[in-house]
């Protein structure tokens, strides 16, 4: 240990020494382990195998970040005022309102509070380590630096370790790398730095053993490890406050100062008058009420939540309100690869036999599997050969033939008290049959069983009941496997593997039905041919086969895989999904970038990106591509408009994906992020919309995000943005709606008060006119249909206000019409008519009321038509409306409510006057529509 903790060896370093190295380092022999007495004293320098929780906000803190805000500060003074001025039912009222918009964010920001138990629940997993000479199996948190691991197919690995010995040891490194096919460790040591993916010789805590078996020396454990890395750089990310939070926050305080300003004037005027400091103070609180529209966060939280039911329909579950908004505001998609627009299964895609004779392969929608092309494979002698081979040079079982064994062995296990652990997690994707099926083995293998499976079933079932007499499994240093079978009067050796092992071992070569010799010229021309096949992003294999008339016996035996004949190439690929590239096409036409952003191989990223038309060849500004070891650089130079041009960035680790996000985002871009591995956790929760898989995300992706895809489809994301665009309108709408409502009761109250030193409005009534518009009539705004073209529409520009200039001129123009309207009404009864200030208060009151619910069919586009628009077709409008003048009839009637808030009897004259002046606002803005459209 002392070793250890003298050299100051990193990770990168122990993939570069010998395992002899490591091994010294921590003072371990590799075939005794650890003493319990040296264990205890690693646990006490090295602590426990877990990730440490990141600081969560308390309740009580959640509280206080509800009521710290300046709205709750004004609007908590004005019913202090009206407590100490005697207006216990004003006081209660304003207290109520305050209660239910406090209570509100609090319950949502509760709710939304997750960050890091998912990653602690990876950590609750058994490990099976050599203690004192003896094999043990103990709870992985207990392993310290220095154990020896050992792990086999289906283990968790439960730290990081430099791995001691292998056999035919696969791991699949996907949810941390993001690489879509499992890898094969060796011992080994580096002799280059490399980048995680590319690390061979190491196992890393959370990923998963696929085949064989092997043995580390641990050398990382909780928050020392790669997982434990991002579990610090998810807890050092602060999600940025979204777009509306910003925008509506801004508006309010403006609206504060706005009022502020008008009632100190107020105050000054009032007090060298000689005005009485209740009136003084009285008229305050009206600007208050007036100015503040109490009921936005109601609206704007129930109208996010309706779009959060609509897209919960679309297989999208939001789980934060205002990540619906901010998705409708996105300009840049950072997408990962595997899983998201591809389906993370490998599937048998092409062939290339001698003879140039390439047949590819397509998966309809029925399941089926097809030949891409006009070639004929039942003429094909290399294809009959190779499917042979397919289904006979293979150690994998598809679902459908473990289960029985599965059950066998669950029942043993119960019966000695053991545990089972599911073959493959993805077993709920059964019953898609585009996919490469489920199974137990090499996904290679098993992508191989399901082709030939679903092309010729009765060939498949023939073939799988034929007698294994030899077998060779894969191994590591050969790079070949094969089985020899009893095939009526003969023996079928079927072999496969990498192409550089297989061809060197075959001497003829099938050709168009014809065997022929194997020419090192020939050879060469397919070393170069699996290369090209490479670069096109395939996984690729060599199948060869022969016939014998006697079983192998002997030396023979041992290694069969000789003197092969070479039938050709299969090639293997993650397949895009079938509705991404729509979902492309959509995203460029709403103005929306999108970069794909992988741990994968170059070749294979660029493939998929082409296949999902992400890039094309004929724009060299969209055909761009970066690997990870060039990013930095870029980053540091700061070139925008070349970094803005690049599709797709490969190799790239989790902090740089995190350090793209955090550049784009100082550039001013609204940023989502799509991702379903451990490495996309921290990136997932720094961008401005974190959007993760369901079907296969893994939970740490899903705990840290916004937004999870229920059906893992890239297509709902651009649902997703339509619906956020369409609540973005809406939002704007009905903050239209109320602003200029609340500046016309300002301007009422100022110019009744600067001139008649009157109050022409009373707080209670303003209080409860406001709750009645600004919930239902807005809230009926607030759940429009939106535009049908709105995702033709570029993205709008994320600093842009929440109301534009143009906006703000409607704003005034409204008000000033309601003001000159409602304020008429009153001066008219006041001196025309001399009736005393309760009356005139009233004419005010309902003109007012009135006006601002007719005030909702003004909110139409300019363009629309004025009787057929999104407005009169909404019924939620029309529903509204009969609410609110159904609760004005009721509050009027019932003697109790009309005394608070000082109804009187009216003639019939002032009730016509009220009807006109009520009316005419809504005439008035109407023709200034028709002559604007």
């Amino acid at each position: 240990m002392e070793k250890a903790l003298e050299s100051g060896s990193k990770e990168k370093d122990y993939y570069l020494q010998s395992v002899e190295e490591v091994l010294d380092v921590w003072e371990v022999d590799p075939e005794m382990g650890l003493s319990d007495e040296e264990v205890e004293k690693r646990k006490k320098k090295y602590g426990r195998n877990i990730l440490e929780d990141q600081e969560k906000e308390s309740i009580w803190h959640i509280f206080i970040s509800q009521i710290n805000n300046p709205v709750i500060y004004l609007l908590s003074a004005a019913a202090s005022l009206a407590f100490i001025f005697g207006d216990v039912a004003e006081g209660i009222a304003i207290l109520v309102v305050l209660l239910v918009n406090t209570f509100i964010g609090f319950w949502m920001e509760f709710k939304a509070q997750k960050s890091m138990e998912a990653l602690k629940d990876m950590d609750k997993i058994t490990a099976q380590v050599l203690r004192n000479g003896r094999k043990a199996t103990i709870d992985a948190e207990g392993i310290v630096p220095g154990d020896i691991v050992l792990v086999e197919s289906g283990d968790l690995v439960p730290a990081d370790g430099r791995l001691v010995t292998a056999n035919e040891l696969g791991l699949d490194e996907s949810p941390l790398t993001g690489e879509s096919v499992p890898v094969t460790k060796s011992p080994d040591k580096a002799n280059a730095e490399k980048q995680v993916a590319d690390r061979n010789n190491i196992l890393y805590k959370g990923t998963a053993v696929t085949t064989g078996t092997g043995k580390m020396v641990v050398y990382g454990t909780g928050m020392q490890t790669e997982l434990g890395n991002i579990s610090a750089l998810v807890g050092e990310q602060e999600k940025d406050s979204t777009p509306l939070n910003k925008k509506l926050t801004r508006l309010t305080k403006n609206l504060i100062y706005v009022t502020l300003g008008l009632a100190m004037a107020f105050l000054i005027v009032g007090w060298l008058t000689g005005t009485e400091i209740y009136e003084l103070v009285q008229t305050s609180i009206a600007w208050t009420i007036a100015a503040i529209p109490e009921g936005l966060p109601i609206v704007a939280s129930i109208a996010l939540a309706r779009g959060m039911l609509q897209l919960a329909k679309k297989n999208v579950i939001v789980k934060k309100l205002e990540a619906v908004e901010t998705l409708g505001e996105t300009t840049l998609i950072f997408t990962d690869k595997t899983g998201t627009l591809t389906k993370n299964q490998l599937t048998v895609n092409t062939f290339v036999f001698p003879g140039e004779k390439r047949l590819e392969f397509d998966w309809s929608e029925n399941g089926k599997v097809k030949l891409s092309g006009s070639e004929d494979s039942g003429g094909n002698e290399n294809f009959q050969q190779a499917f042979k081979v397919a289904v006979l040079a293979n150690d994998a079982s598809l679902l459908e033939e473990v289960t029985d064994a599965r059950v066998h062995s669950n029942e043993s296990l119960q019966n000695n008290g053991g545990t089972s652990v599911p073959i493959n997690d993805q077993t709920e994707d059964e019953s898609d049959e585009q996919e490469s099926g489920v199974g137990e083995g090499d996904p290679l293998e098993i992508a191989l069983l399901h082709f030939s499976k679903k092309f010729d079933a009765p060939q498949f079932e023939k073939l799988r009941k034929l007698q294994r007499e030899l077998h060779d499994p894969f191994d590591s240093e050969a790079m070949v496997m094969g089985a020899v079978y009893k095939d009526e009067d003969s023996h079928y050796v079927a072999g496969k593997g990498a192409a550089h092992a297989l061809i060197g071992r075959s001497q003829k070569i099938l050709i168009e039905g014809k065997v022929k010799s194997f020419s090192e010229e020939e050879k060469d021309f397919w070393y170069q041919k699996n290369d090209e096949l490479a670069d096109e992003g395939l996984r690729v294999l060599a199948i060869a086969y022969k016939e014998l008339d006697q079983l192998p016996e002997g030396k023979e035996a041992e290694d069969f895989l000789q003197e092969m004949i070479f039938i050709g190439l299969v090639g293997f690929i993650d397949p895009p999904r079938i509705e991404v590239a729509k979902a492309m096409d959509t995203c460029k036409e709403a103005g929306i970038r999108v970069v794909m952003v992988t741990g994968d191989h170059p070749g294979t990223a660029r493939n998929v990106g082409e296949q999902v038309r992400l890039i094309n060849e004929e724009g060299k500004e969209e055909s761009l591509t970066m690997s990870g070891k060039n990013l930095n650089n870029k980053l540091e130079e700061a070139d925008s408009e070349f970094l803005s041009a690049i599709r797709i960035f490969s190799r790239v680790d989790p902090s740089q994906k995190l350090n793209l996000i955090k550049y784009f985002q100082d550039k001013g871009e609204i940023v989502g992020m799509t991702g379903d591995g451990i490495n996309d956790a921290p990136a997932l929760k720094k961008a401005n919309i974190g959007i993760a898989m369901g079907k296969r995300g893994t939970q740490v992706a899903q705990e840290v995000s916004d937004m999870v895809l229920k059906d893992d489809a890239f297509g709902s994301i651009v649902k997703a943005i339509e619906q956020g665009r369409i609540i973005f309108g809406n939002i704007r709408k009905f903050i239209m709606y109320q602003l200029s409502y609340h500046l016309s009761e300002i301007l009422i109250i100022a110019l009744v008060s600067f001139s008649l030193f009157s109050l022409p409005l009373l707080p209670l009534q303003l209080l409860f006119l406001n709750l009645l518009s600004d919930v239902f009539p807005a809230l009926a705004l607030g759940v429009g249909e939106g535009n049908a073209g709105i995702m033709k529409l570029p993205p709008k520009d994320p600093k842009e206000p929440l109301l534009t200039r143009e906006n703000w001129i409607q704003i005034a123009v409204y008000g000033l019409v309601l003001t000159l309207c409602i304020s008429g009404a009153y001066f008219f009864a006041h001196f025309v008519w001399e009736e005393p200030e309760e009356i005139t208060n009233n004419v005010a009151f309902f003109s007012l009321a009135f006006a601002q619910l007719l005030h909702v069919f003004n909110m139409r586009e300019a363009k629309e038509n004025m009787f057929n628009n999104q407005v009169t077709r909404n019924k939620y409008i029309w529903m509204a409306l009969g609410l609110c003048l159904s609760l004005l009839a009721l509050a009027f009637f019932i003697p109790q409510v009309s005394e608070i808030l000082s109804f009187q009897e009216m003639e019939g004259r002032l009730w016509g006057l009220i009807a006109v002046t009520s009316f005419l606002p809504l005439v008035i803005i109407q023709i200034i529509k028709q002559f604007k459209k």
